[in-house]
């Protein structure tokens, strides 16, 4: 009896909907994120940035609208600085120009939507990370595009700012849950 009803408790991974108050939107997000990470060693040890990316869809009345929800983040403390660079922003602690997934051996080059997640029908910080209080930014993308990275074997994130170009390894691999939201969203 007691397994019986632990089969009803939905696992972590499932996808989660509600409806955004202030929006009128029905969000639909996955159950948790891809997060990417790269080591800053030169700062202080386990110091590194992160890319937190979450799938959601977007129903406004019907019309249907696919995202991934970024946001950069770090555990760099910004007080350890020098003074003369305190006041600076490197390229690399900007949000990034532009963000490739790299999955087996395709390139998936993300369209910043030109919208804010407010705009966009999203009023709430959705699977936002714990430290880092930066806007999400969104990103287009479709089904088929979701459908390949939750499939691929191999994944990475490649970012570009201004000059600067920088690589990110998957930290905490989540495919299962995008799978997951994948088959619930595309009717699967």
């Amino acid at each position: 009896m007691l397994c019986g009803s632990c089969s009803a408790i939905p696992s972590a991974n499932e996808p989660q909907s509600y409806l955004d108050q202030t929006t009128a939107a029905t969000i639909t997000i996955v159950g948790r994120p891809l997060v990417f990470a790269r080591e800053r060693p030169n700062f202080a040890v386990h110091m590194r940035d992160y890319v937190t990316l979450a799938a959601a869809s977007i129903n406004r009345a019907g019309k249907l609208q696919l995202v991934l929800i970024g946001y950069f983040w770090t555990t760099f403390d910004p007080h350890g600085r020098d003074s003369g660079d305190a006041g600076k922003r490197r390229d690399e602690d900007r949000q990034p120009d532009e963000l490739i997934l790299i999955a087996d051996d395709r390139r998936i080059t993300l369209t910043k939507l030109n919208r804010t997640a407010r705009e966009a029908g999203i009023e709430e910080r959705v699977n936002a990370p714990a430290v880092g209080s930066g806007p999400p930014i969104l990103y287009t993308v479709d089904l088929a595009t979701l459908r390949f990275i939750a499939a691929a074997r191999s994944l990475s994130a490649h970012t570009r700012t201004g000059e600067t170009e920088l690589d990110y390894s998957v930290w905490d691999d989540r495919r299962v849950a995008l799978s997951q939201w994948v088959h619930q969203v595309g009717g699967d």
